[in-house]
């Protein structure tokens, strides 16, 4: 009977001690997490001189980067009679502010010693996430400059200074404090961040961030990927494909390929400027007048025969420059210019100018320039 009750005693503390380890491995995977702490240098523009500062990554599952937080001082006092309080600032994994803290206890204060209201600290935090606040504009001597006792135009916005901003767009009589904090969560160290998070990802994660239904994440992945030399065929392909969806913005993409080889610049700008909206041609242009990289006659006249007829002044002026600098002579470019004298004036007009200064000529396009010529002498 002993043996039995042993035996069954052991089994139960088996039981109890997997439980705990299957518990605590379970609690581990939903939220272990990793502080990394980086010693970064960061500019803010209440401060004169380049800020020290300690900034947490915190990685989660695969040392995936969740986010990043800081301290942060509350607001920047030159006159040192305010009340500084550390505040903690949270961002995700490419710079967007998430929230922020302050130690229990702690209070934010106004002009004059006044307290944050409870609707205070909601209204900044609505302040923090707007990233085109007015404060983005503010220099610091405008917040700091005092309004004299007695005169008219207090404002009571702002508390003590003479800064006038909409009673939306700050919380009244915090107008420093404000300004502080909303330069640390959207300046300096939003660049630092998306380069941490970029440097520490592994290669399957860069992929994952070009997938990402998030603009930053693609142009963190393009930046990093470069930077390691990334310029395989699945990837340029990829790369290509993500950019023609995004069409406000094409220079993150440009630079990506401007850093690689030669012949993926060439082919991947070539595949953007034919397949691109107007703005991406544009970029595309600008970026060939910029390049590191030689454009031959046989690529420029290439990319002449992909002029669309729905072209641009703006694209047909940036293309003959690009050609005008590379000192192209050529007869095929000139060919392909040839059906614009039948476009738009101002168009027409512009080729005709390029056109009248080639040499070579044949004579059925001389004799088109020439009849342009005559038929538009009074607006030449």
């Amino acid at each position: 009977m002993l043996f039995i009750k042993l035996f069954n005693l052991k089994n139960i503390i088996l039981l109890v001690c997997g439980f705990v380890v299957f518990f605590k491995s379970a609690v581990s995977y939903f939220i272990d997490y990793e502080e990394v702490s980086h010693q970064i240098t960061v500019n803010h523009p209440g401060e004169k001189a380049p800020v020290q500062a300690t900034l947490i990554q915190i990685l989660g599952k695969n040392r995936t980067t969740i986010g990043y937080k800081m301290d942060v001082v509350s607001v920047i006092c030159l006159e040192q009679v305010c009340k500084v309080i550390p505040v903690t600032i949270y961002w995700d994994a490419v710079g967007n502010y998430q929230k922020y803290d302050i130690e229990k206890g702690q209070t934010l204060e106004k002009y004059e010693a006044d307290v944050f209201a409870p609707e205070d600290y909601t209204k900044l935090h609505r302040i923090l996430s707007d990233k085109q606040s007015p404060f983005k504009e503010v220099l610091l001597s405008e917040v700091l400059t005092v309004v004299v006792p007695g005169q008219d135009d207090v404002d009571a916005v702002s508390g003590a200074t003479a800064l006038k901003l909409d009673e939306k767009d700050t919380v009244p009589g915090a107008a420093l404090t404000c300004y502080t904090l909303w330069h640390w969560v959207n300046g300096g160290l939003i660049p630092i961040i998306k380069d941490i998070t970029g440097k520490t990802a592994s290669y399957k994660q860069l992929l994952q961030f070009l997938n990402e239904e998030s603009r930053p994440y693609f142009e963190v992945a393009l930046k990093e990927l470069a930077r390691r030399q990334h310029y395989e065929t699945s990837l340029v392909n990829l790369i290509i494909s993500k950019s023609l969806m995004y069409k406000k913005d094409s220079n993150p993409t440009l630079d990506f390929f401007e850093n690689g080889p030669k012949q993926v610049f060439q082919s991947a700008l070539y595949e953007l400027f034919v397949l691109g909206d107007k703005s991406q041609r544009i970029a595309v242009l600008q970026s060939f007048k910029n390049t590191s990289h030689h454009l031959n006659s046989l690529y420029l006249e290439r990319l002449s025969e992909a002029l669309s007829q729905t072209v641009s002044f703006q694209e047909i002026s940036i293309f003959l420059q690009l050609i005008e600098e590379n000192n192209v002579n050529s007869e095929a470019v000139n060919e392909a210019l040839k059906p614009f004298l039948e476009t738009d004036f101002l168009i027409a007009r512009r080729v005709y100018w390029y056109l009248n200064t080639q040499l070579n000529l044949n004579k059925a396009l001389r004799d088109e320039v020439q009849a342009f010529r005559l038929k538009y002498a009074n607006k030449l």
